[in-house]
């Protein structure tokens, strides 16, 4: 059995998350990162903190995992985002293997899921007043016969 290149370069899929998006009267808020493709493989997955979350009073902590229906954390496991605990600038992955989801075989959403130790918000309005943070994948994307 012989050896073929595929000619498949490494992709990067990107999404920032402003603190405003998160808003609801709940603890978690679950946010459509981007669409994966058939025949996406991911390598990596991490986020970087642009900006920590902050709130003036309420939420004193909110952590992301990134993953997929089904296995929110798939790819990267609940780490914090929030002022006090992430640095600006900083960048967080904590798995070094991402799970089994790895290889879709039909297009896929990733998620990345927001849990906060109290409300959002109110459902329009966020509690929180600063924070950005942007989530990445890095895959490779293989052939798949019908997609």
């Amino acid at each position: 059995m012989g050896k073929s290149a595929i000619g498949r370069n490494l992709l990067r899929a990107d999404a920032v998350v402003d603190y405003t998006a998160l808003n609801e009267a709940a603890t978690t808020s679950t946010q459509t990162l981007f669409n994966l493709p058939a025949g996406a493989i991911v390598i990596d997955s991490f986020f970087d903190v642009v900006t920590p979350l902050n709130a003036a009073s309420g939420i004193t902590s909110v952590t992301l995992k990134i993953g997929v229906s089904g296995s929110t954390a798939a790819f990267c496991d609940a780490t914090s985002a929030f002022a006090g605990t992430a640095t600006a600038g900083s960048r967080y992955a904590d798995k070094t293997n991402p799970s089994t989801k790895r290889v879709f075989s039909a297009g896929a959403d990733v998620l990345g899921t927001f849990v906060a130790d109290s409300a959002f918000g109110d459902g329009s309005t966020s509690n929180l007043n600063a924070g950005v943070v942007r989530c990445s994948v890095l895959y490779y994307q293989l052939p798949i016969a019908g997609a």
